[in-house]
């Protein structure tokens, strides 16, 4: 009864502003949650204060002051403004998370909780923060960060009562996560024992009884390049907590029925099984991902659509079920990802998930070709299908996702298909700025910036300048990493890829960047890109490099009309012959075909 009242409500008003949905979505997963506690007091047959059932839930009280109790913990309520922040589900890892979370505040310890790419560490201690009413600073760490750094983000979060998160804290090197030891050791002594105040950087810093430090971790593995394990006498100062699998079924059935599907429950086991037989049946790929994040994006995907649906606004909106919601989200953020082989295997797999679905081509959209295809000929660029497709599917991966990769060999379209997608996108009205930067051509301390270490002065790098644009520009702003993804330069932007959108820096300072903002990286090579880079991003795979016969139509098409025809017979004549000859012949430096017909062709522009 309560969830058909529950649908409903969520069905109302469907031009609701983001806030007010927002808002909507907020309550509703609290309703959830205080339904959930009370099947649980109600199952464990709870008849007093003190059992166990109630004593581990989060529960609020007002006396004289409002505080927060969390088994034998006690909080005092902090009141600092949350804004309108989206609501993290609630799951028995959740739980487990806040209980010793909260037994390590009451402790004198840090929190650390450890884990995979993608399972809510950050998220979780941003959430208890916020049932606290603790304003929470997430920073992201990177080798710039040095001791005089951390000393003065310290100085920031004790004497203000935040929480500082520092997010892959085992990126530091070791002899840095040692000098920090000791003034961690330090702050959370002086809380522990209520001291007035702790000598930070020659200084007494007044401490504010609220504060925490919380550090976030991945496995230090060779999936995960840079990571270190923490010293022991830093270990000893935070209460580790393993988040090491979510309950991906319970997060899609509460977002699910929180924006109004009706068949939450259903829909929600039958996408996460067909997670769970993707990871298991396609091929092995280093830009796969099956993870949370990687889930949400496709939940995101699949409410947005069903309010589209509601108010009758896109061409995708004749869907006649749930179910083909579902399937047209998976379809939209996992094909463009795949290798030409899974295609077939992903279209038989979800057909056996989902048997009632409507099935069709989402790319196949005549009025969106139509128009792209007319911007290809503007450019004098021959195209087909399988390019159109690809422009289609990165302008559904940029309006979904802050940071998008297009993967694939030299010379297979990389360039081409962002750059025609701008080109539509201007044609429409819109403006497009775009930045394109060569990442490996200049020194780290070049492109991310640095700190002089006498002055302790600031000098930007060239993509923290290119962001600093992109936060202060109206119009929609790309910044394009052209070359190979390093670890090195790349993890120094994890913040910034998350949904919060925030880039930090290695001063402490924070730009925050928003919905019009995006950053494409163009590469050949995914090697060495952790797994920590390839959650937080879509992914825009191209098979194979691109075919001679739309390189030597293009070409031609910029020839002038009165040696056009005659080059048509000179190519057949004798291009296509030589091309095939040296195909037959092996060779000692291997060169794609695309780049040997360009530099061919280079050879006669002046002819």
């Amino acid at each position: 009864m309560f969830q058909g009242k529950l649908h409903s409500l969520t069905r109302q008003n469907t031009f609701e502003s983001n806030l007010v949905r927002s808002k909507k979505n907020a309550l509703i997963l609290d309703i959830l949650r205080c339904l959930d506690v009370i099947d649980d007091i109600a199952k464990n047959r709870v008849h007093s204060v003190s059992d166990w059932a109630w004593q581990k839930q989060l529960r609020y009280y007002r006396q004289c002051e409002c505080f927060v109790r969390m088994s034998d913990t006690t909080f005092g309520y902090s009141f600092e403004y949350q804004g309108c922040q989206p609501k993290l589900v609630y799951t028995p890892l959740t739980d487990k998370c806040y209980l010793n979370l909260c037994q390590a505040l009451k402790l004198g310890f840090g929190g650390n909780p450890i884990g995979p790419a993608g399972t809510g560490k950050t998220e979780s201690v941003k959430a208890l923060g916020a049932a606290l009413g603790r304003h929470v600073l997430v920073f992201n760490c990177d080798e710039g960060i040095d001791t005089s750094s951390m000393g003065r983000m310290f100085i920031g979060i004790v004497s203000s009562g935040a929480w500082g998160c520092f997010d892959e804290f085992n990126r530091l090197s070791q002899d840095q996560l040692s000098a920090v030891s000791n003034q961690i050791h330090m702050i959370l002594v002086a809380i522990k024992e209520k001291k007035d105040s702790v000598h930070l950087l020659g200084n007494d810093v007044k401490v504010n009884a609220n504060a925490g430090i919380f550090v976030t971790l991945n496995p230090a593995s060779k999936d995960y390049k840079g990571r270190s394990e923490l010293p022991a006498n830093l270990k000893a100062l935070f209460r580790p907590i393993a988040m090491s699998k979510p309950d991906n079924v319970c997060i899609a059935d509460v977002t699910l029925l929180a924006d109004g599907f009706s068949e939450g429950k259903i829909l929600s086991q039958k996408l996460v099984l067909a997670f769970s037989k993707l990871q298991q049946l396609l091929s092995k790929q280093r830009h796969y991902d099956w993870g949370l994040r990687a889930l949400k994006a496709v939940l995101r995907t699949a409410c947005k659509m069903l309010r589209s649906a509601a108010q009758g606004e896109d061409a995708r909106s004749k869907i006649n079920t749930e179910s083909s919601i579902i399937v047209r989200a998976l379809e939209m953020n996992i094909l463009p990802k795949l290798s030409k082989n899974d295609v077939p295997l992903f279209s038989a797999l979800i057909s056996d998930v989902f048997v009632k679905a409507d099935f069709c081509n989402i790319y196949k959209s005549d009025e969106m070709k139509i128009h792209l295809s007319d911007i290809f000929q503007e450019n004098k660029l021959d195209f087909d299908d399988f390019l159109l497709t690809k422009v289609i599917q990165l302008k559904e991966i940029l309006n979904e996702r802050i940071g998008c990769i297009i993967s694939g060999p030299s010379c297979s379209g990389k360039s081409v298909i962002w750059a025609m997608l701008r080109a539509s996108t201007m044609k429409a009205g819109t403006t497009v700025k775009i930045e394109v930067l060569s990442p490996k051509a200049m020194a780290k301390e070049d492109l991310l910036g640095g700190l002089d270490r006498d002055t302790r002065e600031w000098k930007d790098g060239v993509l923290i300048s290119a962001a600093r644009n992109a936060a202060t520009s109206d119009s929609k702003y790309w910044i394009v990493c052209d070359g190979d993804i390093d670890p090195e330069w790349v993890e120094g932007l994890n913040s910034v890829l998350d949904d919060n959108k925030i880039l930090t820096l290695p001063n402490g300072e924070r730009i925050t960047l928003g919905d019009n903002v995006n950053f494409i990286f163009e590469t050949h090579d995914l090697s060495y890109v952790s797994p920590a880079t390839i959650s937080r991003v879509g992914m825009l795979h191209i098979n194979e490099e691109m075919d001679a016969k739309p390189i030597l139509s293009t070409w031609i098409k910029k020839r002038s009309d009165e040696s056009r025809e005659i080059i048509v017979v000179w190519i057949k004549k004798y291009f296509d012959k030589a091309l095939s000859l040296r195909n037959e012949i092996s060779q000692l430096v291997s060169t794609s075909q695309a780049s040997l017909i360009q530099s061919a062709l280079s050879y006669t522009e002046n002819a």
